[in-house]
């Protein structure tokens, strides 16, 4: 080949290699905009490398609450950059709920996310709205957090003083919540109210879904406010009961609306908008005052407003504002607490979308690691002997160890045994503040009581009915919270009621059963070996027969043949009897003398105890 054929070939060489070089670059470029999209998909006040998830699954109580901020303190020492509450709830105690929301927004962790997966009602919700941002499953539920009590007694509504103790703390901390993520500040009331009738209307000038009562609603347009089919649900008031709305002597004042269709006052605004706001307190900062979405919490919005550090965004609503917002629907009617699906989540602004797993999820934040904190064993063992089925039989172990001691002092078995359940009624209590050094003192105390009243002093007084006072007083002790106490802290076994009526009942079955014990103690294993067996007789049966013994009296002398403490056996003579001592207690061995009869028994007391020179004298009971 020439050396002109040789130039070509290298030219066409040279073409291809550019050719190639140019094809290629295309895809490069296309796949570094599509990683600098990804990147970009991430807001950076989200994005975290380290993420920990903590799964709040279950009925909320005060363990709930223990564990859920140990998790969330074990994030932070981990060097977490953001924390999901993967919530799974029907709701719980009121005062556990709030617990675990200040320990949410007091974390050093703000990136937090709650993933309702699939459930978040009642204090579920008020723990999700805690969370910077929230993301669900497909499907999901959120809301009902319509507060009530739970008690031996049933479940009912909150009466007029519970309602004033429970709202404030409760509607505080969700209009916290809304404003801390831009939720809206009227819908999440309709959460936790009922009587509550909204409508959505779009700012066209923020382009952002508002809640409006029915008289901002007059005041922004001219007809009648729709309604029909509201957007969203609520709990059928059937369902709760009538004691579960508004109070008597809290009905609506003039212009409220009842739910009906009547004129509603609200709260929160001023100028030429369409009611006026309650008049505020001094110490009251009018940028964060609370605005009630109805008139119906006005006597508490003082309250709430002395708790809120934070402005509120929502606008205030005047006539200027006509022409502003547009497009309104029918929200809510005020029937009920309102539930909230995925889809109307992310359509009312609360959800920032849909994640089915751990791998969305790391997507979801940018991030490499995931690690899941979970309740942990004694935190479980814990919260399974704070159950009230399990206290209960822990106070009749108790008690009947106790009876067992005193009937039978220095076998062990009944002090082990009222030392267990005794440290099983008081050590979990005192971990989640239901319990403290007082209760211990006074079960201590009335046991020391009526040991001093059974063993050293005679008949039942003072010391007795002292020390049965104290011990009642401690174990009900145990069920009361010894921090802020709130409506429906007895569905996790707390309260004075839930706590008396559980040790009447376990105190009533202990004695039951320590009936049973000492009329059948021969024949249980564990007892039969401290019970004398009545010896075989050396004598010759027809000679017992034809000449039956005549039976001791009183002033006899023989001695004891196992202790009494105070029932056993003695030995007078050459026989033996089933004997009671009149007061105090002697070992096997001991004199004793025979004072009279006590039923089918010898009544018997030390021989020491016969003063010198005395002779024998009548028992105090010679009947049989």
């Amino acid at each position: 080949m020439d050396e002109t054929g040789r130039l070509g070939v290298i030219r066409r060489i040279a073409r291809l290699a550019v050719l190639m070089v140019l094809a290629a670059m295309p895809i490069a470029f296309a796949a570094q905009d599509k990683n600098t999209s990804a990147s970009q998909a991430v807001p950076a006040s989200r994005q975290a490398d380290n993420l920990a998830v903590i799964k709040l699954e279950g009925a909320i109580d005060r363990w709930t609450s223990v564990s859920m901020q140990r998790r969330i303190k074990q994030a932070e020492d981990a060097g977490a950059d953001a924390i999901v509450i993967e919530i799974d709830s029907p709701g719980g105690e009121v005062g556990a709920v709030l617990e675990i929301s200040n320990a949410i927004k007091g974390s050093s962790i703000d990136n937090t996310v709650a993933w309702i997966n699939p459930d978040a009602y009642s204090g579920g919700a008020i723990v999700a709205l805690a969370c910077r941002e929230i993301v669900t499953s497909d499907p999901a539920s959120f809301g009902d957090a319509f507060p009530i009590t739970i008690s031996p007694m049933g479940i009912r509504g909150l009466t007029a003083d519970e309602r004033t103790k429970i709202l404030p703390p409760l509607l505080t901390d969700v209009a916290d919540s809304a404003r801390r993520s831009g939720y809206d500040e009227y819908l999440v009331q309709a959460i936790v109210v009922d009587g509550i009738e909204l409508w959505g209307v779009t700012d066209t000038e923020t382009n952002r879904l508002v809640f409006i009562n029915e008289n901002e609603y007059r005041t922004l347009f001219d007809g009648e406010p729709p309604r029909g089919k509201p957007a969203l649900t609520a709990v059928p008031e059937g369902q709760r009961g009538a004691d579960m709305r508004v109070p008597a002597g809290r009905e609506a004042s003039a212009g409220q609306s009842d739910g009906e269709g009547g004129e509603t006052e609200t709260g929160g605004t001023s100028g030429e908008s369409a009611s006026t706001a309650s008049e505020q307190p001094s110490a009251v900062d009018e940028d964060t005052a609370f605005l009630p979405a109805t008139g119906a919490v006005d006597d508490v919005a003082d309250l709430i407003s002395q708790g809120l550090d934070r402005e509120s965004e929502r606008p205030e609503i005047t006539k200027d504002m006509r022409g502003r917002f547009a497009s309104p629907f029918y929200a809510c009617d005020g029937s009920g607490p309102i539930v909230m699906r995925d889809d109307q989540l992310a359509r009312f602004g609360f959800s920032s979308g849909v994640i089915e797993t751990d791998a969305e999820l790391l997507e979801f934040f940018g991030a490499k690691r995931l690690s899941r904190a979970r309740m942990n064993w004694s935190e479980n063992f814990a919260r399974f002997l704070s159950s009230l089925p399990v206290r209960a039989a822990l106070i009749i172990v108790f008690i009947l160890g106790v009876f067992v001691e005193m009937t039978n002092p220095g076998t062990i078995l009944g002090a082990a045994a009222a030392l267990g359940a005794m440290a099983g009624l008081i050590v979990p209590p005192m971990i989640v503040n239901m319990a403290g050094w007082w209760e211990i003192l006074a079960i201590g105390g009335g046991i020391i009581f009526i040991l001093l009243e059974v063993f050293i002093l005679p008949g039942f007084g003072f010391f007795g009915i002292a020390g049965l006072i104290a011990l009642f007083v401690g174990l009900v002790g145990t069920f009361i919270p010894n921090g802020p106490t709130y409506p429906g802290m007895d569905a996790g076994g707390g309260g004075l009621l839930t706590g008396a009526t559980t040790v009447l009942l376990s105190t009533a079955t202990s004695l039951i059963g320590g009936y049973f014990i000492m009329r059948n103690a021969e024949r249980i294993p564990v007892f039969e070996r401290f019970i004398l067996k009545t010896p075989e007789p050396s004598e010759d049966v027809l000679a017992v027969m034809s000449a039956p013994a005549p039976d001791p009296e009183p002033g006899d002398l023989g001695e004891a043949v196992t202790a009494l403490r105070p029932s056993g056996r003695v030995k007078v003579g050459d026989r033996s009897f089933d004997a009671v001592l009149e007061r105090g207690y002697v070992d096997d061995g001991d004199p004793i003398e025979v004072v009279g009869k006590r039923g089918f028994s010898l009544l018997v007391r030390p021989a020491s105890d016969r003063p010198a020179g005395e002779p024998p004298v009548d028992g105090e009971e010679t009947t049989a």
